[in-house]
């Protein structure tokens, strides 16, 4: 069925215009989100999520700018990558928080990540707990913190950098002083 077809007939009946629609881009859209995300829930939910942003905003569909195919196929990408988005923020999360059994290594990882954001800069460290902790985007955390946007998002990036580079050294200095020192395990001495 063409283009010009399908647009008719989710004009004149919806459900049927929705059914050809995911049965002729099914596959395209469930590719492309496919391409940005590791589970099947997550990539079945970012196509219908997909079809469902172009059902309700079609009259933004310009079959003179290009086809309809790769059109779902960008809206697809996007809400994909706004999924992977979340789900990399909710890991960051649950790292961070506390289990409800932590082990020594957990406390310790906790412990040194703590550590490393208290000796970030004021900006960069509250950057960071608004865009990891609270899920908030870049241009949020511009408006709150009364920033531009590009530097909030170069800020962020440094700052990711600092904190990484932080937290290996508190974990060197922790597995350091963890160590038994050389003596306790010569023999005969």
């Amino acid at each position: 069925m063409e283009e010009k077809e399908i647009l008719e007939l989710l004009e004149t009946d919806p459900d049927c215009g929705m059914a050809v629609l995911e049965k002729q881009y099914g596959g395209p859209v469930r590719y492309a989100a496919a391409q940005r995300l590791d589970s099947a829930d997550d990539v079945r939910q970012c196509v219908q999520d997909a079809f469902s942003d172009f059902y309700l905003h079609r009259e933004r569909f310009d079959p003179e700018k290009g086809s309809l195919r790769a059109y779902l196929t960008a809206i697809a990408e996007r809400k994909a990558i706004r999924r992977w988005r979340e789900n990399r923020r909710q890991q960051l999360a649950e790292q961070l928080s506390v289990p409800d059994v932590p082990t020594l290594g957990d406390w310790e990882t906790r412990d040194a990540l703590r550590g490393s954001l208290d000796r970030l800069p004021e900006p960069d460290r509250q950057i960071l707990l608004l865009r990891y902790f609270e899920g908030r985007t870049v241009r949020e955390i511009a408006a709150v913190l009364d920033l531009d946007y590009e530097r909030v998002k170069k800020r962020a990036q440094r700052a990711l950098k600092k904190l990484q580079r932080f937290l290996e050294e508190a974990l060197q200095e922790e597995s350091a002083r963890m160590s038994p020192p050389n003596s306790v395990w010569k023999r005969g001495e």
